[in-house]
């Protein structure tokens, strides 16, 4: 038997794994514009996406948004497909001052860390995620300026069972030998952390002579995201020159620190005629650095959206088109990063003091696994989100 000591992060292995970490924002209408909210932010949900355009809500409102995820990764003659429903976002908005000021509270899940896996003797379960409350507020500093700040307190409850789990191969430099590593156990994480997120939106459609041009600035602050752990993993060791070795890491009162970096965004919005907006973001992550970081780049992500809204006597009928690149912290055998696209569309129903969305969103990525072919990993969300005004 070779006794080996190995370090392991579990919450940042299984949270690069399990979640694209574009944690920006929240909403079926953002969501069918593939993102591209911060120079748009006029909603219930801008208090996540940019509490800047907070300013731009002139009666309570409050929202609600759910989401059915499904993932599918395939490798070869292996074939992997999850899916769960979570409450992703809540959130309640007041304007004072005829909308000069107007405050704002959310609950959302940024990290949903859902996992059901079955393949031979290997099965893995798991669920929760990360949570936070926010509150923040939007004020207009200039007939066509304003800005925004949200605090975002961190919580949130992680469980995970597995029996056999394959964990990764290996490579020792003292024995020159690479090993299979195999999980089996359970674990309890609980989830602390605080950070703020600062907005900026410049509305020229309030200008004296009006321009339909919106353009929108966010920073979130960097933050340590906590996990305070419980359980115990027997980990067995399969050496390619046939030797076997197994240890027990307990995680009694253990933490797990994962770094989240400054992310800065930038966003604009232009309106033609009454009833098109196009709209366009970028957002860097200072992931570079991060210990939860498969490869040493920072993630820039560009996204693209379109609306189109028909208006009946019924009610407004929206139409809604996006593009995003997806980065993620995930590399493949070459150490280089997995980056990949995703598209979306969307629609609904907006009333007088009702407005119904829901939006569709898919992307992909391949990860090169050397002699093991290429995995083929998509993502696909279906979310609903309903809005009300007072």
């Amino acid at each position: 038997m070779r006794k080996l000591c190995i370090i392991l992060f579990f919450v940042f292995l299984i949270v690069s794994l399990n979640a694209r970490w574009n944690i920006t924002g929240a909403g079926a209408r953002a969501a069918g514009m593939g993102g591209a909210f911060i120079g748009v932010a006029d909603d219930a949900t801008s208090l996540v996406w940019n509490p800047a355009g907070l300013n731009q809500l002139y009666r309570p409102e409050a929202s609600i948004v759910s989401k059915y995820n499904s993932t599918s990764s395939k490798l070869g003659s292996w074939d992997n497909t999850k899916s769960n429903f979570v409450l992703d976002f809540a959130s309640a908005a007041f304007p004072f001052m005829n909308s000069k000021l107007v405050i704002a509270a959310a609950y959302q899940r940024p990290i949903d860390l859902y996992e059901n896996f079955y393949s031979g003797s290997t099965e893995i379960n798991s669920t929760g995620g990360a949570d936070t409350f926010t509150f923040g507020a939007g004020y207009q500093t200039l007939p066509f300026l304003s800005v925004g700040l949200a605090a975002n307190m961190w919580f949130g409850k992680y469980e995970k069972e597995c029996e056999d789990e394959y964990y990764g191969t290996y490579y020792d430099n003292y024995y020159n030998e690479y090993y299979d590593l195999y999980l089996t156990g359970e674990m309890t994480q609980n989830f602390s952390g605080f950070n703020m997120v600062f907005g900026i939106m410049a509305n020229f459609d309030n200008l004296q002579k009006p321009m339909p041009l919106k353009l929108g600035f966010t920073l979130r602050t960097p933050f340590d995201l906590d996990a305070e752990e419980e359980g115990s993993f027997f980990r067995e060791y399969y050496w390619y020159d046939g030797d076997y070795g197994s240890d027990t890491i307990d995680y009694d009162d253990g933490e797990a620190t994962n770094e989240m970096p400054l992310m800065i965004g930038v966003g604009a919005s232009y309106r033609f005629g009454d009833n098109f907006t196009l709209a366009l973001d970028y957002e860097t992550r200072a992931y570079g650095e991060s210990n939860i970081n498969a490869h040493e780049d920072d993630l820039n992500q560009f996204r693209v959206g379109a609306e189109y809204l028909v208006v009946s006597d019924f009610a407004v009928i929206p139409f809604r088109a996006g593009y995003q690149s997806v980065p993620t912290l995930m590399a493949d055998i070459n150490e280089d990063p997995i980056i990949g696209s995703g598209f979306s569309f969307g629609t609904g129903l907006i009333f007088e003091r009702f407005a119904f969305d829901t939006a569709f969103t898919m992307a992909s990525n391949e990860n090169d696994r050397g002699d093991s072919g290429t995995q083929d990993n998509t993502y696909t969300k279906f979310i609903f989100s309903g809005i009300f005004y007072f």
